[in-house]
């Protein structure tokens, strides 16, 4: 045993050995990260995970935009109608909807490019 700990040095450097072991070992298990570039149409891309994904964030986006808009309508009854805070909820919740609209919009373009193939976009 003390020829263990003189060759180690410490009982300290084999139990760091021992972690470092084990996290090279799962690192190497590890699966890489696919990415996918959202803005290309090339066949190299999963088109449909690129709808999935836009179609997601439109949910999202049309969401905040209820919400906001709800909060327009508190803010209405709370101070009025000419309130800086109603305006600003109604002009925020616009700004959500038009962005959900523009992704729903790049999500067709790209469900359109999935159903019939690359095409190149100028």
């Amino acid at each position: 045993m003390n020829n263990l700990l003189r060759v180690t040095g410490s009982p300290h450097v084999g139990r760091g050995a021992l972690i470092l072991i084990c996290s090279l070992a799962a690192a190497g298990c590890a699966q890489p990260v696919k990415t996918i570039d959202t803005a290309s149409f090339g066949p190299s891309q999963d088109q449909q995970t690129i709808v999935g994904y836009y179609r997601a964030e439109a949910i999202v986006l049309k969401e905040k935009a209820a919400a906001i808009a709800e909060s327009a309508v508190r803010y209405e009854r709370l101070f009025s109608p000419q309130s800086d805070w109603v305006t600003g909820a109604r002009q925020l919740s616009q700004y959500y909807a038009v962005a959900a609209q523009d992704l729903e919009r790049r999500a067709n373009a790209y469900e359109e490019a999935a159903r019939t193939g690359p095409q190149r976009r100028w």
